[in-house]
């Protein structure tokens, strides 16, 4: 009975051991995998769970190299279907603005999500990890022509003068302010339009201003961009139009835009005096150029820091050591072996056997072939050997051309293609029923005519 009771005990342990497991898990996906720089992806963080959440996440910034990050961190609740299991989840998202092409990898960021387990109803924490996705920055495409790469989805451009330009004159002060907004891009990345020197007008750019136009979905900027002209000649004159071009991600196609061009009169002013005036107001207007101490990351080759990019390289050049070594160690064995064949028995008999039948040829392969074959009391003349093992039928060929040859008789005497054959036999013979003698020595030189 008590043991029985035990049994239950343990087996009611080991249910609740295994119903209160924590299922919990992260999905990391982005919208796209190539990309150009400045082009922004979408990074979607589903946190799941097989029970439900009791209190916010937690999770660590996303740091990328060559990247701006603009997060979206409110999460959204909302419900997931997996291999037919049901999971509440929490979805926040990033948008990344690379801005150098190059390989690059999303690091796995740490996500503690509070949640009871699975037949439980008390919440624990739990640390869960986003997996790292890999992710392509391409460089400018061919089409784009333009001093100043720029993605974005639109662009409009407009601007504005603090001052009416009719009945304008020498030393007089007018500003022009030019106004770019761009859809689905940072302001950051909005280029900025060149004041160019004019030799009628002096020139005083001021310091632009850049505003973060986002919305619920998307990025936004706005740059703000002034400049003040001092009138300095008379005479008829034109503002030439300032361009904004820009690649459209969407389409793949790159577009302009720009201001009017603006003409203007421009007339005499007896009073020359204001004009070194303004000039030294102007220029105590300027912006100063200020030294910033920015602290860089480490040096990148290929979007990877250059200590991992040396020890990748190491363990390359170490594996390509190996597999040259193992190639060597192969080549040297199979030159090992190849020759050995070279100065084998079976290499000197298929010579022969390939040779042409002109009696010449065929009897000096004939004899380099019989001086390696490793038969024990051998007569070093084939055919007397032949004659005291009765192979009659290459006695008597033998016999034959020699007669042919020597006496005069015939020229190129040529051998029938039995004969090959009953050297074959007579070989095959001889291994069978004599001893191989393995002390022949196999470092011999051809049989010479």
């Amino acid at each position: 009975m008590v043991r029985r009771r035990m049994l239950i005990v343990l087996l009611t342990c080991f249910s609740f051991i295994v119903n209160a497991q924590v299922k919990c898990f992260v999905q990391t996906e982005m919208d796209r995998r190539t990309v150009y720089a400045q082009q922004p992806f979408k990074v979607t963080i589903n946190v799941l769970t097989a029970t439900w959440y009791t209190a916010p996440l937690e999770f660590d910034n996303l740091q990328i190299p060559n990247a701006f990050i603009m997060p979206f961190d409110k999460t959204m609740p909302g419900m997931f279907t997996i291999k037919g299991d049901k999971y509440a989840g929490l979805t926040f998202y990033y948008i990344v603005f690379p801005y150098k092409e190059g390989h690059y990898t999303l690091p796995p960021i740490n996500i503690v999500a509070t949640t009871p387990p699975v037949g439980d109803y008390k919440a624990v924490k739990v640390d869960v990890k986003m997996q790292p996705l890999s992710y392509i920055v391409k460089p400018v495409p061919k089409n784009f022509t333009g001093d100043n790469w720029f993605v974005a989805k639109d662009v409009s451009i407009g601007e504005r003068w603090n001052k009416s330009l009719r009945k304008l004159k020498v030393g007089d002060v007018i500003t022009r302010t030019i106004t770019l907004d761009a859809k689905g891009t940072l302001p950051q990345f909005i280029p900025e339009l060149k004041a160019d020197s004019l030799e009628w007008s002096g020139v005083y750019p001021q310091p632009a201003t850049l505003t973060d136009t986002r919305d619920e979905y998307d990025a936004n900027g706005q740059r703000v961009q002034s400049v003040t002209y001092l009138l300095e000649k008379e005479g008829n004159f034109t503002f030439p139009p300032s361009t904004i071009e820009w690649f459209n991600p969407v389409n793949g196609r790159v577009y302009k835009r720009s201001t009017p061009l603006v003409k203007i009169h421009v007339a005499a002013n007896p009073n020359l005096g204001i004009l070194k005036t303004a000039k030294d107001s102007l220029k105590a207007t300027l912006p100063v150029k200020a030294t910033i101490n920015i602290k860089k990351g480490p040096y990148l080759i290929d979007g990877i820091a250059w200590y991992y990019f040396a020890l990748y390289s190491l363990a390359a050049l170490c594996i390509l050591w190996f597999i040259i070594t193992l190639v060597i160690k192969v080549v040297k064995e199979l030159y090992r072996r190849r020759q050995i064949y070279l100065v084998s028995e079976d290499y000197w008999f298929h010579k022969f056997n390939r040779s042409s039948d002109e009696f010449r040829t065929l009897l000096k392969n004939l004899y380099a072939w019989w001086d390696r074959l490793p038969v024990s009391n051998k007569s070093a003349s084939i055919q007397k050997d032949s004659k005291d093992h009765s192979a009659d039928e290459i006695n008597e060929q033998l016999a034959s051309y020699y007669g042919q040859e020597f006496t005069g008789t015939e020229t190129n005497v040529k051998t029938d293609a039995g004969f090959k054959k009953s050297v074959k036999k007579y070989r095959e013979r001889l291994k069978h029923s004599v001893q191989l003698n393995e002390n022949i020595s196999v470092d011999q030189t051809e049989w010479g005519e």
